[in-house]
């Protein structure tokens, strides 16, 4: 095989993109649109960018495996902050790629620390409550 073959044929694998896939620990990270209340109590854990194709091979990949492999990209850099959903913005407009951002969020933890101080309230407070009405 000649230089200029071998040439070819490196410069072709090194054009081929890869589609970003979840990880174990990404898959447990949702992904929210348009959905603000369910942020309402969640704790701000930072800013995370995915994107996938470039202007050279956007053409190897479906716009599907490209959203996918963005959407797969924002779970891990979410997870990595310490994150359990994502919150996007609105997605940005580039030819050949998908590129959105967003806003990470811890929302279990906070959700489960208010669950269990409503229901100390709730089971503190209960009796007073049924011990003033039974008096009257």
């Amino acid at each position: 095989m000649n230089f200029r073959a071998i040439l070819v044929l490196l410069l072709g694998i090194n054009l081929t993109a890869c589609v970003t896939f979840p990880t174990e620990e990404s898959a447990q990270v949702k992904i929210l649109w348009e959905n603000s209340v369910a942020i309402e109590n969640c704790t701000y854990k930072g800013t995370v960018i995915g994107s996938q194709g470039h202007f050279y091979d956007y053409w190897l990949h479906s716009d599907r495996d490209m959203v996918w492999g963005t959407l797969n990209e924002l779970r891990i850099k979410g997870h990595a902050l310490g994150a359990d959903t994502v919150y996007l913005y609105q997605p940005l407009k580039f030819l050949g790629s998908v590129t959105m951002m967003g806003n990470a969020y811890q929302c279990a933890e906070t959700q489960a620390s208010e669950d269990k101080a409503s229901e100390t309230l709730d089971s503190t407070s209960l009796p007073s409550q049924m011990n003033s009405v039974s008096s009257q």
